[in-house]
């Protein structure tokens, strides 16, 4: 890979990130940004998967609570 043009702003972030880090050169710095993304990536994803799992299972609670509800009550006035 080559040169990556950044501004000066971003550079002096860089090093910034750099000395608080403890980190000696911008390839690692770059390394360690990169972990730190796909460990979020993957989190968010997580996140959605279970969100996603937590909402069908709600609706389908609800469906069933229906369904008991009626049964139920179907029960109750034929005796």
């Amino acid at each position: 890979m080559g040169a990556i043009a950044v501004s000066k702003k971003e550079e002096d972030q860089i090093e910034k990130l750099q000395k608080e880090l403890g980190i000696t050169s911008k390839s690692g710095l770059i390394r360690v940004a990169l972990k730190t993304l796909e460990k979020k990536a993957h989190e968010e994803k997580l996140r959605r998967e279970i969100e996603e799992s937590v909402s069908r299972c709600a609706a389908a609670d609800k469906r069933e609570n229906r369904e008991l509800l009626f049964a139920g009550v179907a029960r109750r006035t034929g005796e």
